[in-house]
């Protein structure tokens, strides 16, 4: 696609159109040339005739490229006013045969010409020689013009859709691409209301039980966090290291409301650098907390983190009330991570949990090389 892209590039100038344009018409003109000198290369002494000729050709197929492209198609065909477009294309056709005879009767002035059309075609040589109304009613009613204007169109033409196509193929996959960059831009807004509800819910019970200190606490790193989640996590990627610090803040907060579980966070980083999407674990650990069974002493939340040799380990593991429902599938947090998991690291990561008994397990893998 660099081609099509560097074409489009150069198209979006001021007078890139122009230039291209330009371009595609001396290679026609060129081509048309070429095609000239090796059918009748016997007859040097008329050699620059034959410029004449591809030159001709080359403004008449141009005189009528543009108005049908440029207002035939767009106006008429495209919309299906199909009456007046075939009206239009007759009358292109018919100024296109009276240009050509046009041309033909210039260039025969030239005696080398004449006598070059007259040893290789006597019999056209003589149909030159009629009327003009005899001559243009003949080249329509036998369709002759028609192919050799078909003919002339059909490479303008055919770049022209390629370039069209093109352009739709680059427009769709612009368009795909803000699409999936507005839904992760969602995706990664909803770990914000559910991580806010829950906090203000901790802050509540901590006014409602008068601890004032730890009720202000909590509001400061409330504060940190959404700090962060306004300014700093609004890019892509961010350092592992804030992003551990966040999680820290998160694990703090949410502990307030636990009674037993006891929570422990493990993290080792082998190089420092590492980048990481902005708050993509949170939506697994708030899960743990979520489900995780606060009703005795054995209750517990492990979360652990690991980056090794390009490779991240991530793994949470929690108790839960057996009698409880837990979807394996997630709600919306886990399908958020999920999407976000694969829109980052496509074929590169792996994602995979598990229940022994009352014990449910995350287990993340991602290849950062």
């Amino acid at each position: 696609m660099k081609i099509e892209l560097f074409i489009e590039k150069l198209r979006s100038k001021k007078y890139g159109r122009l230039v291209l344009h330009l371009f595609f018409w001396l290679f026609f003109f060129a081509a048309r040339s070429y095609i000239g000198f090796i059918s009748i290369n016997n007859y040097p002494a008329v050699g620059y005739v034959i410029y004449l000729v591809s030159l001709f050709n080359t403004l008449s197929t141009a005189a009528i490229f543009y108005p049908l492209v440029y207002f035939v198609w767009p106006q008429f065909l495209s919309k299906r006013k199909y009456l007046v477009a075939a009206f239009l294309i007759i009358i292109l056709i018919s100024i296109y045969t009276l240009i050509d005879y046009a041309g033909e009767m210039i260039l025969l002035q030239n005696a080398g010409w004449a006598s070059v059309v007259a040893k290789t075609n006597p019999d056209y040589f003589t149909y030159l020689h009629q009327s003009m109304w005899q001559i243009l009613i003949k080249r329509l009613v036998s369709l002759g013009i028609i192919y050799q204007l078909f003919v002339f169109l059909t490479l303008p033409l055919a770049i022209k859709l390629i370039l069209a196509y093109i352009r739709q193929q680059i427009a769709a996959a612009e368009l795909a691409r803000e699409n999936l960059q507005m839904e992760f831009n969602f995706l990664k807004s909803q770990v914000n209301p559910h991580f806010l509800f829950n906090t203000l819910n901790n802050i509540y019970s901590l006014i409602l039980h008068d601890k004032k200190q730890q009720s202000a606490e909590t509001v400061a790193k409330l504060s940190d966090f959404m700090r962060y989640s306004l300014y700093e996590a609004q890019a892509e990627t961010m350092p592992a290291e804030k992003e551990i610090k966040l999680i820290e803040d998160y694990i703090a907060l949410e502990k307030i409301r636990l009674n037993y579980t006891k929570v422990t966070f493990n993290y080792k980083q082998d190089a420092m650098g590492c980048l990481l999407p902005s708050l993509l674990f949170i939506p697994l650990i708030e899960n743990a907390f979520k489900y995780n069974a606060d009703t005795n002493e054995d209750a517990f939340i492990s979360i652990s983190l690991v980056i090794a040799d390009n490779v991240l380990n991530f793994i949470v593991e929690n108790n839960f009330d057996a009698s409880t429902t837990r979807n394996a599938q997630g709600g919306i947090g886990i399908n958020n991570f999920k999407k976000r998991l694969h829109h980052y690291y496509p074929g590169k990561s792996s994602y995979r949990f598990s229940q022994d008994g009352n014990v449910y397990s995350v287990n993340v893998s991602i290849n950062l090389a």
